[in-house]
C-alpha cells in the first residue's frame, strides 16, 4: 500500500490560535509560529484507489495559499475519475470542500463512505452549524448544502469499526466531532495511522493538558487521543494527521517515562 499526502495548501498561525497553549519549539518554525496543514490523503492499495478527506475546497478567500488538492492529486498520477473509494473522517468544512461543488461530484465513480453519527449531526433533519475561528475567511459552505449532491448516495456506517476496503479501516474516535473517525491502514504486519483532526499536532500526542477550539467536545477528545497515544507508542505504526505541517509521518515512542515523537 502506499500513502500519499494531497496538501490543500498551508498557513502559519501562533499555536494558541488553534490550541490551549503554545507548542515546544522543536514543533513550531523558526518565527515561532504553528505550521496548519489542510487537505487529505491518497492511499493506494493492490485493488483500489482511495482518497480519504478532500480538503477546504474551491471556497477559499483568493489571496490564501489554499486550493492545491486537485494539482497534488494530478501529480500523484491519479485523475478524479480513477478514485473508487472517498472517506470522511468527518464533515468539518476542511475535510469535505472538494468532494463537491454543491451542485456535481469531484469523485463522480466513487462510492463515498462516513460515520452515521457525523452524518446525522451535521447534515441530518437538525443539523448544528459549524463554530470557530475561520470558517468566514476560507468562505466554508454548510455542510448539508456542500454534501446535497451525496445525500442519497453516501454509504454510512454505526458500527466502532468498519473495513472499508480491504486493509483500510474506519475507527470511530469522537470528541472532535462526534462521528468523528480515524483510518487504520495494514497490510503484511505494517501498519500506518491517519488520525484525522483526534490531533492537530505531534505535541498533542505527548503531553495530556491540551484542548482545541474547534473541538466539539473538548473533554471526549482529549480522552480519545490519550488513548490513541497510549496505543500508538512503541507500536511501530507509522502515524500522519491531516493538519500537522507537511503531512510529515512519525512514530511514537516511549524510554519508559515519556513520549516522544520520532519523524520518519
Amino acid at each position: 500500500m502506499e500513502i500519499i499526502p494531497l496538501s490543500d495548501g498551508e498557513l502559519r498561525i501562533p499555536a494558541t490560535g488553534l490550541l490551549s497553549r503554545d507548542l515546544p519549539p522543536e514543533f513550531t518554525d523558526e518565527s515561532g509560529l504553528m505550521p496548519v496543514n489542510f487537505g487529505g490523503f491518497l492511499v493506494r492499495t493492490p485493488d483500489h484507489t482511495v482518497v480519504v478527506d478532500t480538503g477546504i475546497g474551491g471556497g477559499a478567500l483568493p489571496e490564501l495559499p489554499i486550493g492545491t488538492f486537485p494539482e497534488r492529486l494530478r501529480a500523484a498520477g491519479v485523475a478524479p475519475g480513477d478514485v473508487d473509494t472517498v472517506i470522511f473522517t468527518h464533515l468539518h468544512f476542511d475535510h469535505v470542500g472538494w468532494a463537491t461543488d454543491g451542485e456535481s461530484v469531484f469523485f463522480e465513480n466513487a462510492t463515498h463512505h462516513a460515520h452515521a453519527i457525523d452524518w446525522a449531526y451535521w447534515v441530518g433533519p437538525d443539523p448544528h452549524p459549524e463554530t470557530g475561528p475561520g470558517r468566514d475567511d476560507f468562505g466554508a459552505i454548510p455542510a448539508p448544502e456542500r454534501l446535497a449532491p451525496l445525500a442519497d448516495s453516501i454509504v454510512l456506517h454505526e458500527d466502532e469499526r468498519t473495513e472499508i476496503v480491504p486493509g483500510v479501516t474506519l475507527r470511530h474516535a469522537p470528541g472532535h466531532s462526534p462521528g468523528h473517525c480515524v483510518i487504520d491502514v495494514r497490510q503484511d504486519g505494517e501498519r500506518a495511522v491517519i488520525l484525522a483532526d483526534a490531533a492537530h499536532n505531534p505535541a498533542q500526542l505527548l503531553a495530556a493538558d491540551y484542548t482545541c477550539v474547534v473541538d466539539v467536545d473538548p473533554g471526549l477528545a482529549r480522552a480519545t487521543r490519550e488513548q490513541l497515544a497510549e496505543e500508538l507508542t512503541d507500536s511501530g505504526a507509522l502515524i500522519t494527521m491531516t493538519h500537522h505541517g507537511g503531512n510529515r509521518l512519525g512514530r511514537l515512542v516511549s524510554d519508559g517515562r515519556c513520549r516522544r515523537w520520532v519523524p520518519a
